[in-house]
């Protein structure tokens, strides 16, 4: 019967009817893929193992981040801002504060460059853009992200003068330049948290959302050394590593961490549960999209003129790496470099962007268990490099200040400009 009916179709009918046994076979297809690749997140990026020695732990104060949360970084697809055209050399020299719209203004400038792609990769929780700037054609990426922490404002437009500088000398056929950027790629968050940034610069006022904690607690809060998002929350201690959000026994929790939040000043609030900020999960995406292919990572901060290096849970090959890291940047600006003994780990003030990187290229995995990057123990965990990149804190301004001349001051005369230009020739030195 069925040969029958098939017979006795019409011509378009039988058109017709191959036409939806195609569209069948297509829909299994990618069916059939999309399941592999959700197989592959899981089997490459996300283990349910946990660590050992549980006994270490004295108290866990956050909880982990949701499994979904953390895959959806995985996969998430940053919107690309349709670039311009006839790029013109960029004229900025620390003339005024910028409001963050200022630095939008640049960012838009720069992607008139055929070498330059500026993707928006989240949003603040007043919704402004957080940006991946990504200057260069090669595959070997050097990531540099700043204003992490509000009152830390200069680093937002410092790092963005070295971006606007080396692609002016790009752009101007600079020998030096054009072969490094043939070969590099710089991937750049020029600002981290723009509300806080805003709100350290500007004031409270500068809030589009005035339900937010910040504003509804503006009567409280010290803005003048004001660290955490317009959330209440300090980004620094929100990432999921391996130690964030506990203590170990041997040790008391650290002053500067409060578990909950707080207007007091010095003190900070790290969430209640980590990666729980979209600032946070921006700089997530980052560093998992790039980690791979990245010979250096500098997290920009202040203040004190110091360059942290090194983390005692983890390889010696990369403690080694990355001491020699600061030590080349410090021939620079004069950075005082601190050491291991500097770092801490299992007091509460885990949960680092440069934890996450160090500990990812040491090969620890995201676990559904834990919530947090894993390693098989907590102690003794038998790291190893598994990808070269040293992730480095540098902490510049010897205060926070809201004078942009301060900001030239240390660009130019205190090594930074010389500095972030040999970070992107330290590839060479790594082949």
């Amino acid at each position: 019967m069925r040969k029958w009916h098939i017979k006795k179709l019409t011509k378009e009918g039988k058109i017709l009817f191959i036409s939806l046994i195609i569209f069948i076979l297509v829909i299994i297809v990618i069916f059939n893929s999309c399941e592999k690749e959700e197989t592959k997140v899981i089997e490459n990026d996300i283990v349910n193992t946990s660590e050992i020695d549980t006994d270490v732990i004295n108290t866990i104060f956050a909880d982990g981040m949701n499994t979904k949360d953390y895959k959806n970084i995985l996969n998430y697809i940053p919107t690309k801002l349709i670039s311009g055209v006839n790029y013109n050399k960029i004229n900025y020299e620390f003339e005024k504060t910028l409001h963050y719209n200022d630095i939008e203004a640049l960012i838009n400038e720069m992607n008139k460059s055929d070498i330059v792609n500026v993707y928006i990769i989240g949003k603040s929780h007043d919704n402004r853009n957080i940006y991946d700037v990504e200057i260069g054609k090669g595959d070997k990426i050097l990531m540099l992200d700043a204003n992490m922490h509000a009152a830390e404002s200069a680093n937002a437009p410092i790092l963005t003068k070295f971006l606007i500088d080396i692609l002016n000398d790009y752009e101007n056929n600079d020998n030096e330049v054009v072969e490094l950027l043939n070969k590099v790629k710089i991937v750049a968050i020029p600002c981290i948290n723009p509300d806080g940034y805003e709100i350290y610069n500007f004031g409270v006022d500068y809030l589009n959302n005035k339900k937010l904690w910040i504003y509804q607690d503006k009567d409280n809060v010290f803005f003048d050394h004001f660290k955490y998002n317009a959330n209440g929350v300090d980004l620094n201690r929100n990432f999921p590593t391996q130690n964030a959000g506990l203590y170990y026994n041997e040790y008391k929790l650290i002053s500067s961490v409060s578990l909950s939040k707080t207007t007091q000043r010095h003190t900070y609030f790290g969430g209640n549960t980590l990666g729980s900020e979209p600032e946070v999960r921006a700089v997530m995406y980052q560093i998992l999209s790039h980690y791979k292919d990245t010979y250096a990572y500098v997290n920009i901060h202040s203040q004190g003129r110091v360059i942290y290096s090194g983390k005692p849970n983890l390889s010696d090959e990369y403690n080694n790496l990355t001491i020699e890291l600061c030590n080349r940047m410090s021939t620079f600006n004069k950075y005082k470099v601190h050491g291991l003994d500097r770092e801490e780990i299992g007091e509460g003030n885990d949960g680092t962007a440069s934890d996450f990187m160090a500990e990812l290229v040491n090969g620890f995995i995201f676990s559904s268990k834990t919530g947090r990057l894993s390693s098989n123990s907590y102690k003794n965990n038998n790291s190893s490099l598994k990808y070269h990149a040293p992730a480095v804190v540098l902490e510049t301004m010897n205060d926070n200040y809201k004078d942009p001349s301060k900001y030239k001051d240390e660009y130019y005369n205190h090594g930074l400009k010389e500095m972030f230009y040999d970070l992107v020739r330290y590839v060479n030195e790594r082949e």
